[in-house]
């Protein structure tokens, strides 16, 4: 079981749990149902998902949305590509800068800004910015995106 590093308390709900509840993420969550993958993110893990928000799926045209969703095969490998096997910190991202998604595709995470100018924002493929780092879960852990 895994236990929040400052509080010692349980983390009970697992990736897809967490990702299910939020209402800033129901597009990808639909996703992940329709696309037959909610058996193999329930499992052990761990996992470290990289979620397009509501707002980053805002972004994908209606069109190629619907032309996905009727996809089960396409749609399974666009979910594998914001799912990297094992659980990161951000840190370990930054420091490896590249990880394999289980799609087989590479992500690179980058750093933009500075501390000076207060405008820091970590980079996911050098376009898609983390607007939320670190939440865990039970397998695993996950970064919210917004493209």
């Amino acid at each position: 079981m895994a236990y929040w590093w400052s509080a010692g308390r349980p983390i009970r709900s697992t990736v897809l749990q967490t990702i299910m509840k939020r209402n800033q993420t129901k597009t990808f969550s639909h996703m992940v149902n329709k696309g037959g993958l909610i058996h193999e993110f329930s499992l052990q893990g761990p996992y470290t998902f990289i979620v397009p928000t509501e707002e980053a799926m805002g972004k994908i045209k209606p069109a190629a949305l619907q032309k996905l969703n009727a996809d089960a095969d396409k749609l399974a490998t666009f979910i594998r590509h914001h799912v990297v096997p094992g659980q990161f910190v951000m840190k370990q991202l930054l420091e490896q800068q590249t990880v394999e998604t289980l799609a087989g595709q590479p992500i690179t995470f980058s750093v933009s800004g500075s501390f000076e100018t207060r405008d820091r924002q970590v980079l996911v493929n050098d376009h898609s910015k983390i607007t939320r780092y670190e939440h865990k879960a039970s397998n695993g852990i996950i970064y919210f995106i917004d493209r």
